[in-house]
């Protein structure tokens, strides 16, 4: 099968309506129909049904359009990646932690170095990236890797909630307070659910949330408390009063914390871009600490 067949079956699909697919592809009618026919051939199932000047995707044609059409963007993508290629040095970034840091970093270390591109990867299982920025329990240690930071994890809550008027949280303070949870898997969650257990308390968790944005939403609406990492929120803990609703504290307990590392990809090649911004990165987490 041909990429044009397929651009002109998805063409196709998505109006429903040969016509429109020949004048939006400023093509021929008949040329449409032929592509169509010989995927139909080549993969033995009808993709298209007439109905009338119309036609209605089968079974099979909703199977091809969904496996096609991610590809085909991808295919499609290729000339803008290429020229920034070769316009613009690239840095292909994996951030599984931090993400609320990240835009504020390139765009500080873009003031500086305007002519580097980055692609930006939030995925764990990906790897075709150069750096990686992710976080551990603090006892384990990555190779090939610096070591960021260790940074605390507070307690996040309403601000119309009790413990606004406590300086430092005890565990026993919270005991029978509901919690707003990331899934099990991440470091900040290992981490919990390890003290609390040593501490033989049993957490009430009403909630468990997926992505970081979905958790603060429901410490804003009062939903429950939360860990939290202090510094990936720094910008919301530069003083004590509440933002947007939430506010902070410390707990009282040093087990809690995690380490953040800049991994470096194995066997790579250190070019002067990327170690350029693995010192800008390095020195940009020394100022979050210091503030």
């Amino acid at each position: 099968m041909e990429i044009y067949q397929l651009r002109y079956f998805v063409y196709a699909a998505k109006y429903e309506n040969i016509t429109m697919a020949a004048q939006e592809l400023n093509v021929s009618q008949p040329s449409i129909s032929k592509a169509i026919q010989s995927l139909e051939r080549e993969l033995k199932t009808e993709l298209l049904r007439k109905n009338g000047r119309s036609c209605v995707l089968t079974r099979d044609g909703y199977l091809l359009q969904e496996r096609v059409v991610p590809l085909l963007e991808e295919i499609e993508r290729l000339p803008l990646e290429f020229h920034n290629r070769q316009k613009k040095k690239l840095i292909r970034l994996n951030v599984l932690t931090g993400g609320l840091l990240v835009p504020e970093l390139i765009r500080e270390f873009r003031e500086e170095n305007p002519d580097v591109f980055f692609q930006v990867l939030d995925r764990r299982e990906a790897t075709k990236w150069d750096v990686c920025i992710r976080s551990t329990l603090p006892q384990y240690v990555f190779s090939n890797a610096v070591k960021l930071m260790e940074e605390p994890l507070c307690l996040a809550f309403h601000k119309d909630s009790w413990l606004r008027n406590v300086e430092k949280v005890r565990l026993s303070d919270i005991r029978n307070e509901k919690f707003v949870m990331l899934r099990s898997g991440g470091s900040i969650r290992t981490i919990s659910d390890a003290i609390f257990e040593k501490e033989g308390i049993i957490p009430d968790i009403a909630f468990e949330c997926d992505t970081v944005n979905i958790l603060r939403r429901m410490v804003q609406e009062g939903l429950g408390i939360a860990i939290w990492p202090r510094y990936s929120w720094r910008d919301h803990l530069r003083s004590e009063t509440d933002f947007e609703n939430v506010c902070y504290r410390p707990i009282d307990n040093n087990e809690f914390k995690r380490s953040l590392y800049l991994i470096l990809q194995k066997d790579l090649k250190m070019t002067e871009e990327l170690a350029e911004f693995c010192k800008y990165t390095e020195k940009y987490f020394n100022n979050i600490k210091e503030e």
